[in-house]
């Protein structure tokens, strides 16, 4: 293919990568990434005018294609929680480019910033059925494609908050902590057919969609959460989209199963 002249020693060359949550923050980021790495990127959300801004964005950032559309960057309309519409978009996906060989489950919302007596069931059951069940929605759609083609790994964006508890986050804390089990799980039951699964617990990041919390913390909410850090400052997309697609690579064959912190040392001070 001519695309393949533009890269020199890309890790995802003719691979397919699906990136949940693709449109914005972190997920725009390692789409972006993958893309310039060679793969054949899938983001798949609820907002398709955002899908297609990221995808106008990995084409005019891109240091390897100088061409509007060279194939290889697609967007799909998904909500993670139906399985239906999952199974569809999987299909979809196969057929166009390959069966999956990678995927990144970043799609993830956090309506309810509570104690559990102030959290209502709406919100509790939202959170678990985007974060926890989207995700096992998606990570079975892969494996099956996976085990098909021959293997691939998968990288479940957790949170430092899937580690240890944060204050007041009682639905998105279990969500997160469920990513990490669902993790170990699958990397136990198909480590031996060439599937790995690895989490990456990111700290606090600053993206678009974190922007508007920092604010409301005020000026100085805002500069305690940064001390918070042992590093003293937030993390960068895409510090985060380096240790993804280094799970991801062949760079990491023999890891498995692990729930990695990119979190400038918030634990340690934790």
């Amino acid at each position: 293919m001519k695309h393949m002249d533009f890269f020199r020693g890309g890790r995802f060359i003719g691979k397919t990568v699906v990136v949940t949550g693709g449109g914005t923050g972190i997920g725009k980021r390692i789409a972006k990434d993958l893309y310039d790495e060679g793969a054949f990127v899938h983001i798949l959300g609820r907002r398709s005018e955002k899908l297609l801004e990221a995808r106008k964005e990995a084409f005019s950032a891109s240091t390897v294609s100088n061409v509007a559309d060279d194939g290889r960057f697609f967007c799909h309309k998904c909500d993670v929680s139906d399985d239906r519409r999952v199974g569809e978009v999987f299909d979809r996906i196969r057929d166009s480019t390959g069966p999956a060989r990678g995927l990144v489950n970043c799609a993830a919302i956090n309506p309810s910033r509570n104690r559990i007596a102030e959290t209502v069931l709406e919100d509790w059951r939202a959170t678990l059925e985007v974060n926890l069940t989207g995700a096992f929605n998606c990570c079975k759609a892969a494996v099956e494609q996976m085990l098909a083609g021959g293997g691939g790994s998968i990288v479940n964006i957790s949170s430092v908050g899937g580690l240890k508890a944060f204050r007041t986050r009682t639905s998105y804390n279990a969500s997160k902590f469920g990513m990490i089990g669902l993790t170990e799980s699958l990397a136990l039951d198909y480590a031996r057919e060439n599937i790995r699964a690895n989490a990456v617990c990111p700290g606090y990041v600053a993206t678009e969609l974190t922007a508007p919390l920092f604010e409301k913390m005020g000026e100085e909410g805002f500069e305690a959460l940064v001390e918070a850090h042992a590093m003293g400052r937030l993390g960068r997309p895409e510090e985060i989209s380096r240790a993804v697609l280094f799970l991801l690579s062949e760079e990491a064959s023999f890891i498995t199963g692990v729930a990695l912190p990119v979190d400038g040392g918030y634990l340690l001070k934790g």
